[in-house]
């Protein structure tokens, strides 16, 4: 099961949207920002993950970002 992250601004009633949305998601954690958050999640060019998903929750654009989890 993945972890979704919120950073500042996100509200948490998105959670369920998220994980209904990534259910299939089993790789790469979540993070869910605000459009063109100042620092977003750094990846080489060409990298898949370098791109956010987009999503509408509340009349209200956010970002998904896929991110690597940390070692446990």
């Amino acid at each position: 099961m993945v972890e979704v992250e919120l950073t500042f601004g996100v509200p948490d009633e998105i959670i369920p949207v998220v994980m209904d949305k990534f259910k299939e998601e089993r790789e790469n954690n979540l993070r869910v920002t605000l459009p063109n958050p100042r620092h977003p999640p750094y990846y080489a060019a060409g990298d898949p993950r370098a791109n956010p998903e987009k999503i509408n929750f509340n009349g209200q654009e956010y970002w998904i970002w896929r991110v690597t989890p940390g070692k446990k």
